[in-house]
């Protein structure tokens, strides 16, 4: 009997105040005219940055991970969400996200190490660079009436910085998709200790 395949990602999840500021920032985007009906908004229980999405993984491999993700080094890094962020840069705006900045180059090194610890149990290499952010919500049609340009000029960039906050571990997520949206489930919380 084959075992299902779990919908799983990594990621750092907000400390209760920033997570708070970033739900009101969705809230408030979702009061801008323009952005009924052509957004999809991130539901604020789901605010998160995606360290490592390691795609649908069969059930079996859950336990072999989970040990493996235990041992990632991650010292404690302090990071702000000073500016928002349109994905891609050019062409049609799919995403509105807040850029995460700080000590990029120590999650850099965390993310180097998720992708060597994950790549032994099957999962790919990410095949564009690392850009860690929250994101607000996506543009359900892309189209070239919205640029990244104009959308940047819809949001109110006083709605952010959220307080800094450190990060001293991430989680593996299971994510399952619905017709409303993803629903999260968090599955475990690494590294057990932190590292020197």
């Amino acid at each position: 009997m084959t075992l299902p395949a779990m919908r799983l990602f990594t990621a750092l999840e907000f400390p209760e105040s920033v997570h708070a500021h970033l739900a009101g920032v969705v809230e408030k985007l979702r009061g801008v005219p323009a952005l009924k009906g052509i957004a999809s908004f991130t539901r604020p229980e789901n605010l998160h940055v995606t360290l490592k999405f390691l795609g649908d993984v069969d059930e079996k491999f859950l336990p072999n991970l989970k040990t493996a993700l235990g041992k990632v080094p991650f010292p404690a890094m302090t990071f702000g969400v000073p500016h928002f962020l349109v994905l891609p840069g050019q062409g049609p705006a799919r995403v509105l996200a807040g850029a995460l900045i700080g000590e990029n180059k120590a999650l850099l090194e965390v993310f180097n190490c998720l992708e060597a610890t994950v790549q032994p149990l099957g999962i790919g290499r990410e095949g564009r660079p690392f850009k860690p952010h929250v994101t607000f919500f996506r543009i359900k049609r892309p189209s070239r009436q919205m640029t990244a340009q104009r959308l940047g000029r819809l949001v109110d960039p006083s709605l952010l910085p959220p307080p800094q906050f450190t990060a001293t571990r991430a989680s593996l997520f299971q994510s399952t998709l619905t017709p409303t949206g993803p629903i999260y489930e968090r599955l475990l919380t690494f590294p057990p200790q932190n590292f020197p």
